[in-house]
């Protein structure tokens, strides 16, 4: 019997704080931390900067495959995933990445040493419609929003970042590291 978990790809397995951080610090010459970050949506960052100008270019930055090709795995996800198939999960990675991007993606998993059964691109919102139709048990997810949508349908998890920690769920359960969602889900597969 195949047990499907489904991973967000960014802020759960790819780390995009360093280089988005970086990016603005190069484009408006404004230093900021993805720790001091308190918001999911980073256009609700205030920098001091004119809101059109900023969007615009979160906008371009977000269509742009070099970020996603620069960008580090997320502390404890390669371990994460290879104990997750170990403990008998096959895994699938659910993200709202823009379908150009699956190039990138597909080489830096590799490159990266995190090994997925498949990677699914859907719309922000739209995660739990992808789970349900794949018939995923569990998913790892940031955002809070989809990780309550996705409670809807399986069992989910939001892995606690700086950015989401003010954010109350609904259904959805928090996971304070990697090391914490191995422990929550190997054992939830071993009494299954």
């Amino acid at each position: 019997m195949v047990v499907l978990c489904g991973l967000d790809l960014d802020g759960v397995l790819c780390d995009l704080g360093p280089p988005v951080a970086a990016r603005i610090a190069h484009r408006f010459g404004v230093a900021t931390h993805p720790a001091a970050w308190t918001r999911y949506d980073l256009r609700l960052l205030d920098i001091g900067v004119p809101q059109g100008a900023f969007h615009a270019f979160l906008d371009e930055m977000f269509g742009d495959p070099i970020l996603y090709a620069e960008a580090p795995t997320a502390e404890g996800a390669v371990f994460g995933v290879a104990a997750l198939r170990d403990a008998g999960w096959d895994v699938v990675g659910i993200t709202a990445r823009p379908a150009h991007l699956s190039e990138v993606t597909v080489a830096w998993l590799q490159a990266q040493g995190l090994a997925l059964d498949d990677v699914h691109h859907t719309a922000l919102g739209t995660k739990a419609d992808v789970a349900r139709r794949l018939g995923v048990r569990a998913t790892i997810e940031d955002n809070p929003t989809e990780a309550d949508l996705l409670a809807d349908v399986c069992d989910s998890w939001l892995l606690d970042r700086p950015y989401n920690r003010h954010d109350v769920l609904r259904r959805a359960r928090r996971l304070r590291s990697w090391d914490d969602a191995v422990g929550r889900l190997c054992q939830l597969e071993l009494f299954a």
